[in-house]
């Protein structure tokens, strides 16, 4: 949370980023009216609930209740403390930030990371331009256009060159001490100890590149016939981790966004020449397996993920890894496996693009993949179907026992292994704790929506827009005519915001909110509220007569009840205070 201090350039921040932008860069919004709507990156979802107000620059979950402004998507995001996500928003708009403290640790590691990301663009820039223009890298140029991969492509990707010499980096950047190049992978200190040597030689290089444009290390492709390994990758830094980095998400997001849908591919070299073929929404992982952090990467840009690998025994084995993930984040996605043999790079070059584009449109799910493969591995006989049942079971555990579509998976995958539902889904509850799923399975029940008489809906609705006036209701009567709970607790929640943030807006409500119930109703009137709010002044003052109004009533009611009770006691001193107090009121009103 901000310091005090720091609430104007927080609000300044606010105000400057595009909220819509931000998010956007990991969700797939869909305008919908004023607002836009895309599926929860913090939660599995096929319908969408997640809702981003540009106007009131703040986003709601109705899934899983997750809410708040564009810092608070940052943060929660990419797991960032307060500060880092403010430094990072105020540097992308180019909003100077007042010197904080920061421990001499934080100083430090914030210091650390921006030298390596600026040292890996300065070796990236380097190699670059090495690549385009240096007699040196006339054989990386040769081999570049031996696999056909275009002027356009190797500027889009920013393809680089590492010549084939032991101190290039040191002697190019002199003013970089070695140990910044150490730990940015760009150089080895030799183990004897006398100097340094460059990681990279002889090699066409990747940059690896963030969602952001931040440079965080290299792959590197070998050119010489016997150089060893073939393939070779930046060390994991501050900056770069492998299972959480898919090389191309970068030069792919809009490409995705525009066709709905991620291909992820095995190999750097698969990568290009699929984009430079015209598929561009393409990304790879780096020398790793799919990890949950990558599946998740992918769900906020796509709807379906086509997993595109290589004809051969890793392949499927690869492909079958990857059910779990997915079933697990409740991302969609799909297989092509191609002929033996073959890799993207080879087949989209010996059969061309359209082949290729039409595989991918035909390509089967996931779990239907994983499925066909076990049995066409074990066959259907008694021994083979036990085998099938046992790879089975860590895929249903993927998949939340709550979830409808564990009970769609046990119910169409029953009849492919001659069982009955309730069979099967014992069958992969054993060993694993999970209850058997119902043949006939019931969705999933929705939140119910809060609980609120019409009186307490609409004078709430106003003070979620108008926090500053609840003092004045609550003078005029509103707890008078809070009946329910929930009313009780966002009217709570109002007074406790207005203690801690007195100067925050309407929107900061939520984080004093507990109950889902209470975060959907206010999140829905921050977001429905019209671009052009009534006046506030006359709205207030209606309403605050109709509180006093109430006031009135009820306290006549009471009245009229306690003159019966004193004139049936005969109570006449009673009687006479009690009317001329109700007549006072009478008057009031009609004043």
């Amino acid at each position: 949370m901000a310091r005090p201090a720091d609430e104007g350039v927080v609000q300044a921040v606010k105000e400057a980023v595009d909220i819509v932008q931000v998010v956007g860069e990991v969700v797939n919004l869909r305008r919908t009216g004023a607002n836009y709507l895309g599926l929860c990156p913090f939660h599995g979802e096929k319908t969408p609930s997640f809702t981003v107000s540009p106007a009131r620059k703040f986003f709601h979950c109705f899934g899983c209740g997750e809410s708040g402004d564009v810092l608070t998507f940052v943060m929660r995001h990419q797991n960032l403390p307060f500060w880092e996500a403010l430094k990072q928003l105020a540097g992308r708009y180019h909003i100077p930030l007042p010197e904080r403290e920061l421990s001499h640790q934080e100083r430090e590691a914030d210091n650390r990371r921006q030298e390596l990301y600026l040292v890996n663009q300065r070796a990236a820039d380097l190699y670059h331009d090495l690549l385009l223009n240096d007699p040196r890298a006339a054989l990386a140029r040769e081999y570049l256009a031996k696999r056909r991969i275009p002027p356009e492509i190797i500027t889009r990707f920013r393809l680089g060159y590492a010549p084939e010499r032991w101190d290039f980096l040191s002697k190019a950047l002199p003013d970089t001490p070695p140990e910044l190049l150490v730990e940015a992978g760009l150089i080895v200190a030799r183990d004897s100890g006398g100097g340094f040597y460059d990681r990279f030689r002889q090699r066409v290089l990747f940059p690896i590149i963030n969602h952001s444009g931040r440079h965080l290390g290299f792959g590197g492709r070998a050119l010489s016939d016997g150089q060893q390994p073939k393939y070779l990758n930046s060390p994991e830094t501050a900056v770069f981790t492998k299972g959480r980095t898919l090389f191309g998400l970068f030069q792919a997001k809009e490409a995705i966004r525009r066709t709905g849908r991620a291909v992820v591919v095995e190999g750097n070299f698969d990568l290009i020449s699929l984009v430079a073929a015209g598929i561009g929404e393409v990304v790879a992982p780096l020398g790793t397996a799919l990890t949950p952090q990558h599946v998740r990467a992918l769900k906020g840009y796509a709807g379906e993920v086509v997993l595109l690998f290589d004809g051969d025994a890793a392949g499927v084995k690869a492909a079958l890894r990857a059910v779990p993930l997915f079933l697990s984040a409740r991302l969609p996605a799909r297989v092509v496996v191609l002929p033996d043999g073959h890799d993207p790079d080879t087949f989209i070059n010996q059969y061309g693009p359209a082949e290729l584009t039409t595989r991918l449109e035909a390509a089967l799910s996931l779990p239907e993949f994983a499925v066909e493969q076990l049995v066409a591995r074990h066959g259907l006989g008694l021994e083979g179907k036990g085998r099938i049942l046992e790879e089975l079971r860590p895929l249903v555990a993927a998949i939340d026992d709550k979830d409808l579509q564990r009970s769609l998976f046990i119910s169409h995958f029953s009849r492919t292994l001659g069982l009955t539902p309730e069979q099967l889904g014992q069958a992969l509850a054993g060993g694993l704790g999970l209850p058997p799923a119902p043949p006939v399975p019931a969705p999933a029940l929705p939140r119910q929506g809060i609980k609120l008489t019409d009186s307490e809906r609409h004078l709430l609705a106003f003070l979620v827009l108008y926090p500053a006036c609840l003092d004045d209701f609550v003078e005029a009567g509103l707890l008078e005519v809070m009946a329910s709970p929930a009313a009780f607790a966002i009217v709570e929640a109002m007074r406790e915001a207005a203690r801690q943030t007195p100067d925050g807006g309407a929107e900061r409500l939520l984080d004093y909110l507990a109950g889902p119930e209470e975060r959907d109703f206010v999140a829905a009137q921050l977001i429905d509220a019209p671009t052009n709010l009534p006046e506030r002044e006359r709205e207030a003052a209606e309403k605050i007569g109709w509180l006093l109004e109430n006031r009135r009533k009820t306290r006549t009611r009471e009245l009229t009840t306690r003159i019966k009770e004193a004139q049936l006691q005969n109570d006449q001193a009673l009687v006479l205070e009690l009317l001329t107090e109700k007549k006072k009121l009478s008057l009031g009103g009609q004043g």
